[in-house]
């Protein structure tokens, strides 16, 4: 298995907001950070990622840009079987239900990823799938 130094990067970055209770890491380009712990679609295994959202209500919207990379995040592919996660941010943790934003609905949310950063303007225009929104939706313990 070869050296794969972003997955360290990542398990770092998240050690780092979990011991920080979000100070560090706990924003990136001016979006806050929540940390995703989705169920891995083969493995089974729990993976988390951190992601920039937006506070909608009492409800998260994440963007599957991946940077504008031509496929969609692992994260998502998880969310899109099975949509029960669990959210960290603020040192506290939830568990939430992920709902995928129709056509519609998915181009006016993602107008609200690129209002407030241009790297999401950036993100679109790097490939040409349509760049899922996904509401994160908190349940009760």
């Amino acid at each position: 298995m070869a050296f794969n130094p972003m997955k360290y990067m990542m398990k770092l970055a998240v050690f780092l907001y979990r011991v920080s209770g979000g100070k560090i890491g706990g924003s990136v380009n001016g979006f806050p950070v929540l940390l995703l712990t989705t169920t891995g679609r083969k493995s089974g295994k729990t993976h988390t990622n951190p992601v920039a959202y937006i506070q909608q209500g009492d409800e998260y919207l994440i963007s599957a840009s991946y940077a504008g990379q031509p496929k969609n995040p692992a994260w998502f592919l998880n969310l899109e079987k099975t949509p029960d996660a669990k959210i960290e941010l603020s040192g506290k943790s939830m568990n939430v239900h992920a709902e995928i934003a129709s056509s519609d609905e998915r181009t006016q949310l993602y107008e609200l990823f690129k209002a407030k950063g241009s790297n999401f303007v950036e993100y679109e225009k790097k490939t040409t799938r349509k760049i899922p929104v996904i509401r994160l939706k908190p349940q009760p313990a």
